[in-house]
């Protein structure tokens, strides 16, 4: 019989980490705590259910009438049973709680994000709004990094769910509720509604697509649409006449551009976008064409002439302009006072702090390493997602930020995440400004106690 007993508690042990094991989805790290705990539990389940039946079984057996034909005398108050039957339980629920706690605390507890989406839900649909205040109806981030997620809705109560991430958050009108998200593998996973919102409530759902590191220009938003390709043609309709067409284009700051450059000229010619664009191809051969990809990723206060590099070319008439739109330029320069010292500095190029901006003004910011130590930029809240945490070194092209479209009135700072402890942090105004929020402690324990005493003794 013992051995029976043995052989049976081996292989529900095995059938548990077996079912264990194929079920686990590796999706994250909350993922990984909650299944984790949740087979520590149910093995400790399985052998307290193994004890409480086998001595159930036991007592069948040992006490079936064949064997006792007497009925049992009854007995009342058997106070050490009673200990027995009250101090297990007690202790089962200490495990169970002390195995739980660390558990709670990790998931309640988030890593430092990399970056910020705002979840919103209303019936019957999902909007994950990004830092750079862009928006998208399916959720887009990258492998392995940690999103701070701030959960919401317009309507009614919600409930965002991404069981094969481990999260199931309340979406509750007027309150952000703080969450965090870190996908290990890439690939879609499924976010439902898990509250009852409506009739249309099995059909809110939306997909968190996990992409790898490299793959997209940003660690959040959906992948960018691809470049369209735009014709430009060199022409020579006479001797002293020479024609590009068209002769005008416009690109915004950042946008990813493809060009294919048509020589339908009698002479070979090449072709140039001047700086600060400074994209060019090769020679091509009359009625030959050529490929040219580039990002716009410099700003210019003026038009961005092209064409072929022969002067004599541009002279003739082959030459066109290319116009950046971003808005206005705010340089800020990252240094030190003076250069290679421990005195860091950040500033506008014009004027002085407190960097002030006009509301609802579009802008954008160029970041300027004037200094000889790394440095990078981040603004306070609420711009926070202005942001380029990666080192700017001495030396280096100027780093453009937006445009951004700034319309809160806000009073914050400004600073250099790397060294922002060094004293790097500068304020900013955006409009009116805004009122700096939040109570001294010793005033909200003062106010705490003078509201708190008159009550008690009232």
């Amino acid at each position: 019989m013992a051995r029976r007993g043995a052989l049976l508690l081996v292989a529900t042990v095995l059938g548990v980490c077996a079912a264990g094991s194929a079920r686990g989805y590796n999706g994250g790290p909350i993922t990984d705590q909650i299944e984790s705990l949740f087979w520590l539990i149910t093995f400790f389940a399985v052998l307290v259910g193994i004890v409480v039946f086998g001595i159930l079984f036991w007592f069948l057996y040992r006490y079936r009438q064949s064997v006792s034909p007497n009925p049992a005398t009854e007995v009342h108050g058997n106070r050490r049973l009673e200990v027995v039957w009250t101090v297990v339980p007690t202790i089962i629920l200490i495990i169970i709680t002390a195995v739980s706690w660390p558990v709670l605390l990790y998931t309640d507890t988030p890593p430092p994000a990399d970056t910020t989406v705002t979840v919103i839900g209303e019936r019957f649909s999902w909007t994950f709004r990004y830092a750079d205040n862009s928006t998208s109806p399916d959720l887009w981030v990258q492998q392995n990094i940690v999103v701070a997620l701030r959960v919401t809705s317009i309507d009614v109560i919600h409930s965002f769910a991404v069981p094969d991430l481990g999260i199931k958050i309340d979406a509750i009108p007027g309150r952000m509720n703080p969450f965090w998200l870190q996908a290990h593998a890439t690939g879609n996973y499924l976010v439902q509604c898990a509250e009852f919102c409506g009739v249309s409530h099995p059909y809110m759902r939306s997909t968190v697509h996990v992409f790898p590191p490299g793959s997209q220009p940003k660690i959040y938003g959906p992948p960018p649409p691809p470049a369209s390709v735009t014709e430009i043609q060199l022409l020579e309709p006479s001797a002293t006449n020479w024609t590009i067409n068209p002769a005008n284009l416009t690109a915004k700051l950042g946008d990813r551009v493809t060009l294919r450059v048509w020589n339908n000229a009698t002479n070979p010619h090449d072709f140039r976008i001047d700086a600060p664009v400074n994209a060019s191809v090769s020679t091509m051969p009359p009625f030959g064409f050529a490929w040219l990809n580039f990002t716009v990723n410099t700003a210019s206060p003026g038009p961005v002439p092209y064409g072929p590099s022969n002067a004599t070319a541009r002279t003739k008439g082959m030459a066109g302009n290319l116009t950046i739109q971003a808005g206005t330029v705010i340089t800020i320069l990252l240094g030190e006072d003076p250069p290679g010292s421990s005195n860091f500095v950040i500033r506008p190029n014009v004027g002085t702090n407190p960097l002030t901006i006009a509301k609802g003004e579009k802008v954008v910011f160029e970041i300027v390493n004037v200094g000889q130590f790394d440095h990078n930029f981040q603004m306070g809240p609420p711009y926070d997602f202005i942001i380029h945490t990666s080192p700017i070194k001495h030396g280096d092209p100027p780093i453009f930020l937006g445009p951004f479209t700034l319309d809160q009135d806000a009073t914050s700072q400004y600073w250099c995440i790397i060294h922002k402890g060094a004293g790097m942090i500068a304020p900013y105004v955006v409009g009116a400004g805004s009122a700096q929020v939040g109570v001294p402690l010793f005033d909200m324990v003062a106010l705490t106690i003078g509201v708190s005493v008159p009550v008690m003794f009232a």
